[in-house]
């Protein structure tokens, strides 16, 4: 039973996909029922291949090796389970520190389909929505399929919390957080490199032709700039020292849909920035948009410190949508 390298993604979806188009049976398993706290919300998954390799976290690591084990089991046999952890459960030996009790599904049943599906969705940035019955659930199997499960977009939603209704779960999947990171320098580089350490997508723009990081793209002018690259679920830093770059970028990331701006600099540099902005016509609403200096106040003094710092304040920004 081991963890995949990273065994913790939010996301379980691609790596499932890429283990059915392998041709490995795998098992998905959900939080579906908290009887007390919880250190990981409803609806955290893993995903788990039939030879025990699997992704994801349900609980702080209490159960994780329990439940590999059930979804082999519940792969050989064909059937979907339902089990409880902690408070109240049969299984003495597995016990949760903060004393609450825990349910999980273990689906061996979910369509190929419904998975890539999901995948598709996500890939296009659009938040789906899941639907399980989970009475339903346990009675199919292999040779008795029966449907359990429906999948639908829900894009009107900027936040949706899964949630159970009775016997039905309903899973959110939501476009992974995007940095969109405009500038050149160090604490540039630390922040393409650490973004996907807490499971960020990142797209990136440097001006620098000396810029050596995979994936960066060039960024020839001021006023290049693409309107697919910013949503909902987007966070836009500018992390120049040349600060003329700056204008043309956040005249068009203050009318996109980002959810947080913040612009590196010392107060005084984003007192210029924003005089500049109302001289091109800015409302006082679009500039109150742009946080400056960028990131959370931690005394960061380092490149990694500050785009940690800047990280920080994404997640913060992030939690209250």
């Amino acid at each position: 039973m081991t963890p995949e390298t990273p065994s913790f993604v939010e996301n379980v979806i691609p790596s499932a996909c890429r283990w059915l188009a392998e041709g490995h049976r795998v098992a998905l398993v959900t939080l579906v029922g908290i009887d007390g706290s919880s250190p990981r919300p409803l609806g955290s998954q893993l995903a788990v291949r039939d030879d025990g390799v699997y992704v994801g976290l349900i609980s702080g690591g209490c159960v994780e090796a329990a439940l590999v084990h059930e979804s082999i089991l519940a792969m050989n046999e064909g059937r979907n389970r339902k089990l409880r952890y902690g408070k109240d459960s049969p299984y003495f030996d597995i016990r949760l520190p903060c004393g609450s009790g825990i349910d999980v599904f273990i689906d061996t049943q979910i369509e190929r389909q419904i998975i890539e599906d999901i995948q598709l969705y996500q890939n296009r940035r659009i938040p789906v929505l899941l639907s399980v019955d989970l009475d339903r659930g346990l009675e199919v199997s292999s040779e008795q399929p029966e449907t359990y499960l429906q999948l639908e977009p829900c894009s009107g939603h900027r936040s949706i919390a899964s949630r159970l209704d009775g016997h039905t779960l309903f899973r959110t999947y939501q476009p992974a957080t995007r940095v969109l990171t405009f500038g050149r320098g160090e604490v540039f580089r630390q922040l393409v490199m650490l973004a996907p350490a807490v499971g960020f997508e990142v797209l990136a723009l440097s001006p620098d032709p000396q810029e050596t990081l995979p994936g960066v793209i060039p960024l020839s002018r001021p006023d290049f700039f693409d309107p697919q690259w910013c949503d909902r679920w987007t966070a836009a830093a500018l992390l120049f020292h040349e600060h003329e770059w700056e204008g043309p970028i956040l005249q068009n990331l203050i009318n996109s849909d980002c959810f947080y701006i913040g612009a590196m600099g010392s107060l005084r540099t984003q007192s210029q920035r924003l005089e500049w902005l109302k001289m091109q016509g800015a409302d006082d609403q679009q500039i109150a948009r742009i946080k400056g200096p960028v990131g959370l106040n931690i005394g960061a003094r380092t490149p990694p410190e500050i785009a940690l710092s800047i990280l920080a304040e994404i997640v913060s920004r992030r939690s209250q949508l």
